[in-house]
C-alpha cells in the first residue's frame, strides 16, 4: 500500500546542487524583500502580465490554445468562451484568480482541491468537475516533436480518495514539523499529487495551481510575478524528465525525490533572478525617461531582438497600449525594425 513519508522522504539525501539552490533561493528571497514597497506599482503590472502567461503556458503544456488576442479578452473576463479549449482556459484564469486573491483561506486539504478542480472545469460542463475518477487512466509525456509516451501508471481509481487524504494530512503534519525546507516539502507533495493522477482530466494543470498555493502559504510568492508555468513550458523535456526520474519506485515507496526537488527548486531559483531582472531595468530606468525612451534602452541592453510582450515584461511602468504605440512611432522614425512576422514578431534597434 503507498504510503507517504513526509518525515524523511524516502530517505531523502541533500546533494551539494539542491543545497546550493535553496540557499540560492532564502538568498534571492530576502534581496526581493522590499519590491512591494519600492515597486509596488510596477509589481501590479507583473502580477497582470504573470497570470497571462500563467493561464497560457500552463494550458499550452496540455495541448490547449487560443489565439493572443482571444486570450487576452477571456483574461479580462470580456468575452465568453467559444470553444472547449477556451472553457478550459477560462477556468485555469478563475482558480488562478482564486489562489492570487485568497491562497490564506485555501488549507491543503481534499476538499480544497475537489473545489479548485470544480473551477477549473465549471464552464466545460463535465459531470466529473470537481470529482475524482471513476476510471483508471496513465500518465502521459508529451514532447516537443508532438510524439507521446506512457511515463507512468497511476494508482486505480478506488484508491484516490484515501491517498489524497493521506498525501494532504502527511504534507500539512511536515510543514508544521518543519523537517524538511518548506520548499522541498512543496515539490514532493506536487510530484506526489500528479503521480496519483486523481483526476479524469486537468491532473498537469492541478498540479501547477497546486505549486503556486503551495508557495505562496510557505512564503514564497515570486509566482505572482514571475510565471512558473511559463519557466516550466520553456523547460518541458526536463519537466518531464525529472518527473520520470522521481517516479521510479513510487508506488513501493522505493522513489527518490531528488531528480524532482532538484527540478523544482531551479524553477524557482529561475522565477528570483527574473524578478530581480525585471526590477533592476526598472531601478536603472529614471522615472522621467519616456516610453519611446525605454524602449529603446531595454533593446540597447538586452542585445537581442524582443517580442511586444517581452518589452512589456522588462517595462513594466507602462500600459501594453503604450508600448505598442511608441513601437509604431519607434518604427516611423526608423529607430526600430521589425524581425520575423505573426507571432515570431520581434523589434530590435535600427543601428
Amino acid at each position: 500500500m503507498k504510503q507517504f513519508d513526509y518525515q524523511t522522504l524516502n530517505h531523502l539525501a541533500l546533494n551539494s546542487e539542491i543545497v546550493k539552490k535553496l540557499t540560492t533561493i532564502y538568498q534571492l528571497r530576502g534581496e526581493t524583500s522590499s519590491y512591494a514597497i519600492d515597486y509596488h506599482e510596477e509589481l501590479q503590472k507583473l502580477v497582470e502580465v504573470a497570470k497571462i502567461q500563467s493561464t497560457d503556458a500552463s494550458n499550452r503544456i496540455e495541448g490547449i490554445f487560443t489565439s493572443d488576442s482571444r486570450l487576452n479578452k477571456i483574461m479580462s473576463d470580456k468575452v465568453e468562451p467559444h470553444n472547449r479549449d477556451e472553457k478550459e482556459i477560462a477556468g485555469y484564469r478563475d482558480v488562478l484568480s482564486l489562489i492570487h486573491e485568497n491562497s490564506q483561506y485555501m488549507p491543503i486539504s481534499t476538499r480544497t482541491i475537489l473545489g479548485m478542480h470544480n473551477i477549473l472545469f465549471k464552464y466545460s460542463g463535465d459531470s466529473w468537475g470537481g470529482k475524482f475518477k471513476d476510471i483508471n487512466n496513465k500518465i502521459i509525456a508529451k514532447y516537443a516533436d508532438d510524439h507521446e509516451e506512457i511515463r507512468f501508471n497511476p494508482p486505480e481509481a478506488f484508491l484516490v480518495p484515501d491517498l489524497i487524504d493521506q498525501l494532504c494530512n502527511s504534507y500539512n503534519q511536515a510543514v508544521k514539523d518543519e523537517k524538511f525546507s518548506p520548499s522541498i516539502l512543496s515539490a514532493a507533495f506536487v510530484f506526489d499529487f500528479v503521480s496519483i493522477h486523481p483526476f479524469r482530466d486537468g491532473n498537469g494543470r492541478m498540479s501547477r495551481l497546486l505549486m503556486l498555493l503551495t508557495m505562496y502559504q510557505l512564503g514564497f510568492e515570486v509566482g505572482k510575478y514571475i510565471s512558473l508555468e511559463k519557466i516550466i513550458e520553456n523547460s518541458k523535456e526536463s519537466y518531464y524528465e525529472a518527473l520520470a526520474a522521481s517516479s521510479q519506485g513510487w508506488n513501493d515507496n522505493q522513489n527518490s525525490y531528488t531528480a524532482f526537488v532538484d527540478y523544482y527548486l531551479g524553477v524557482i531559483v529561475k522565477a528570483y533572478r527574473d524578478l530581480i531582472e525585471r526590477m533592476g531595468l526598472v531601478h536603472n530606468q529614471t522615472h522621467k525617461l519616456a516610453a519611446d525612451k525605454l524602449i529603446l534602452k531595454v533593446l540597447q541592453q538586452q542585445l537581442k531582438p524582443l517580442s511586444r510582450a517581452e518589452l512589456v515584461e522588462l517595462i513594466p511602468r507602462y500600459s501594453q497600449t503604450t508600448i505598442q504605440r511608441n513601437l509604431k512611432k519607434l518604427r516611423d522614425e526608423n529607430k526600430i525594425k521589425i524581425v520575423g512576422a505573426g507571432k515570431n514578431t520581434k523589434y530590435v534597434l535600427s543601428h
